[in-house]
């Protein structure tokens, strides 16, 4: 199988560098989420956009370059079409940012990273292969509604750069196919299985069931596990 991109032929340990990350959010969630992305993200080191499913410019600029990723209006919502969230935001941000790129991170403006812990998980893998990483809900009902084989987007999950770059060409085509489902997690995933890609799961990717229990940060050295992010927690409860 042969890659267009520049990004397979280098064989160095994986670093924050290698990683971008596609932030969905919106003008009605944008202010109230801000500090959330701004205590993990590392200006000028960490890559990757905040996509924005509505724009309302006087709500929200001047925007905070010095501390907050960069932001892109997501073209279907400039399109005027139905907006369809995550599995949109995979193209745009592979559109802006492919090069020098391993793992493309897809999260939600509340989604907490644990940077150092991620790039550690995602070394355990090979970014040349296909892969789709993260963790189904801690909330049954959800896994019910949706599926036991997605990941979901509140807690973040990756995409290997060849996964991505195989996906993009027909994105649309799929996302089409799929438009009935509800939400983009589940459209994505849907593309996903097309190419024969089942979700590996990676217990650090936590998606709070919207119960606003998350408080703790635990390593557990039985099983070997690695916490990667909180969601839906107040600033003040996260203990790295």
């Amino acid at each position: 199988m042969r890659f267009k991109g520049d990004n397979i032929q280098d064989d160095s340990p994986t670093n924050v560098s290698h990683l971008v990350f596609g932030i969905t959010s919106s003008s009605r969630t944008w202010k109230n989420r801000i500090t959330y992305i701004e205590s993990w993200w590392r200006p000028n080191v960490t890559r990757g956009f905040v996509v924005l499913q509505n724009f309302t410019k006087y709500q929200l600029l001047p925007w905070p370059y010095s501390s907050s990723p960069p932001f892109k209006v997501s073209e279907d919502t400039l399109k005027g079409g139905q907006v369809i969230g995550m599995a949109r935001v995979v193209a745009e941000t592979f559109k802006m940012e492919n090069k020098s790129v391993r793992w493309y991170i897809m999260a939600h403006d509340d989604t907490i990273f644990f940077l150092d812990n991620l790039v550690e998980v995602l070394s355990k893998y090979d970014h040349r292969k296909y892969f789709y990483m993260g963790m189904t809900s801690e909330t049954h009902a959800s896994n019910v509604a949706h599926s036991f084989n997605m990941a979901f987007g509140g807690g973040g999950y990756a995409l290997s750069y060849a996964l991505v770059e195989a996906m993009v060409e027909n994105l649309d085509v799929c996302i089409k196919r799929y438009q009935t489902f509800y939400g983009g997690d589940h459209i994505l995933q849907s593309c996903v299985a097309d190419f024969g890609v089942s979700l590996t799961q990676e217990k650090g990717f936590h998606q709070e069931g919207g119960r606003r229990e998350c408080c703790d940060v635990n390593y557990e050295a039985k099983m070997n596990v690695t916490e990667i992010k909180l969601r839906d927690c107040m600033l003040d409860e996260i203990i790295p």
